[in-house]
């Protein structure tokens, strides 16, 4: 009996987990080879929504938009997290809580409520931006409905069309790109700044007292001692990316011109729930889930040997 009691103690956590979680998880991957639309009868495909969705040209399109969305929000928020961790590090500046309070506000504000913000600042007629610009005498900018990208635009001049990959985000995309770095500066900054709490003075005394410059401390001991923080921020940024939706959801809510902000998983709210191809869904939620492992896998084989532990 004593053996059970530990059983019965975690019994009800664990009929939670497999309700709210389990259960979910493998009706999904069961509905996955079925042809549904929530009607009575469900016809079994097999693996043909896999294949359908391989062969798509609108989930490798927004595979695309999604890669677009990674690169752009990743070095940027890692970067600029990085400076501000550096420059808040300071424990005599004066209002040091509140300027670290300032830069981490936007982690806990709703993307729903971020989206509505940047939708009005970027609006064409409305927004802030605009007007800033138009101030200085430059014509009004479509930001959430110019579906051309931001690489092609800079060719423009050149008589050059890249290729569709080369192209870039369009300019809906990038207002979203930047809404995201917004919203990851601070968390990277607040653990930034955990890791340079945690490196001993002493390194530093003891290259200042060999002649070494600030720059060079900071290239020999603290991105060093920073990377197992890098590849944990790096990681964790990759995965979250690959889960955009609620920005896009509110500031281009048909998928953007031409559907240049319709990211993998905003594809898949589209063909669940205004499609109703729930089995098709279920696949395509899968196939994100493969690329997603896919992908920390070939981080942590390729980015953790270069991480210093100690």
């Amino acid at each position: 009996m004593k053996k059970a009691i530990p059983y019965i103690f975690i019994a009800p956590a664990g009929a939670i987990i497999g309700f709210f979680l389990l259960y979910p998880l493998i009706y999904s991957f069961a509905i996955s080879f079925f042809e549904w639309d929530l009607s009575p009868t469900m016809t079994f495909v097999g693996f043909g929504n896999y294949s359908q969705i391989l062969s798509s040209r609108e989930f490798w399109d927004s595979m695309l938009y999604t890669a677009y969305y990674i690169f752009g929000v990743l070095p940027f928020s890692l970067l600029i997290g990085f400076i501000f961790a550096n420059l808040l590090n300071d424990s005599t500046m004066k209002g040091i809580g509140f300027f670290r309070m300032i830069y981490f506000l936007p982690v806990v504000t709703s993307p729903i409520a971020a989206g509505m913000g940047f939708s009005f600042l970027f609006s064409t007629e409305l927004g802030y931006v605009n007007h800033i610009i138009g101030s200085f005498g430059g014509e009004y900018v479509n930001w959430l409905t110019n579906p051309e990208g931001i690489v092609q635009i800079l060719f423009n001049w050149t008589g050059i069309q890249l290729p569709k990959i080369l192209q870039g985000p369009s300019i809906a995309l990038f207002v979203i790109i930047l809404m995201g770095i917004w919203q990851n500066i601070g968390y990277a900054m607040v653990v930034y700044l955990a890791g340079l709490q945690n490196i001993p003075p002493t390194y530093y005394e003891a290259a200042a007292l060999s002649g070494a410059n600030k720059f060079q401390m900071l290239r020999k001991i603290t991105v060093p001692l920073l990377s197992p923080t890098t590849f944990f921020l790096l990681i964790m940024f990759s995965i979250s990316s690959f889960q955009v939706f609620g920005p896009i959801m509110v500031m281009t809510p048909d998928g953007g011109p031409l559907n240049t902000t319709s990211v993998v998983v905003f594809r898949l709210y589209r063909e669940a729930f205004s499609y109703y191809r729930f089995g098709y869904a279920a696949a395509m939620a899968f196939v994100l889930f493969l690329f997603v492992i896919s992908l920390t896998a070939f981080q942590v084989k390729t980015i953790e040997r270069t991480v210093h532990y100690d």
